[in-house]
């Protein structure tokens, strides 16, 4: 049982070194990262940290965004840094890989895409009077950007390009969700038509299995 396994003293944060404890100690997400990290010392081959509600107070930034961004990248940058710091001092980043993301980008006046507009969800004033009006409020999807580590990817790669001006959305080499799994599954050495049957009906790891990894991203 895992209670009783010598695994479990991952989970046991008052064995860290207070040097390195304080270093992720921004929050519960600081302190998630810490514990992946120790996860991934034990052998763990899969770990999911979250913001959830706690950390940030909520995490749509709607309002107050660029305030509260602020306050989100000290909670973020330190521990995410030290955790890919931590990897590489120990050789096991070759092998690990980190992936950074979040649900949406953001934009100050377009909801969904310039071309696809959908329902508005916040009210944006046609002037801006006021600190909490400055951020990035809207569910943008027409842009968004993700952070990947380890695993065989490039580093310091800058793969794709956003406009330089709002609403920032993507001009260069568009990467799609299904296609950022399907590189990961590389990765992993899972190939694209890796399937399982499910009441005589194939369920693939990518579209009808035909997805391709993005090779480019790998050293």
């Amino acid at each position: 049982m895992l209670l009783n396994a010598p695994e479990a003293k991952a989970f046991d944060l008052s064995q860290e070194p207070k040097e390195s404890y304080d270093i992720y100690n921004t929050g519960r997400f600081g302190l998630g990262c810490l514990m992946a990290r120790r996860l991934v010392e034990q052998g763990a081959r899969f770990i999911s940290v979250t913001t959830e509600y706690e950390p940030f107070f909520g995490w749509d930034t709607h309002d107050n965004g660029h305030t509260r961004l602020k306050d989100m990248k000290k909670m973020i940058d330190g521990p995410v840094a030290q955790l890919i710091k931590d990897l590489e001092r120990t050789g096991r980043l070759d092998r690990t890989m980190v992936i950074l993301a979040s649900e949406f980008s953001r934009d100050m006046m377009v909801e969904g895409r310039p071309e696809a507009k959908v329902q508005e969800q916040v009210d944006q004033p046609d002037v801006i009077h006021e600190l909490k009006h400055y951020g990035m409020h809207r569910h943008f999807t027409d842009g968004c950007s993700m952070l990947m580590f380890g695993g065989g990817i490039k580093k310091g790669y800058v793969y794709g390009k956003t406009s330089d001006e709002r609403p920032c959305k993507t001009i260069e080499k568009p990467i799609k969700i299904d296609a950022v799994h399907q590189t990961v599954y590389h990765a992993l050495g899972i190939v694209g038509d890796t399937h399982a049957v499910i009441e005589k009906r194939p369920i693939y790891t990518t579209p009808d299995g035909l997805g391709k990894p993005e090779l480019e991203l790998f050293s």
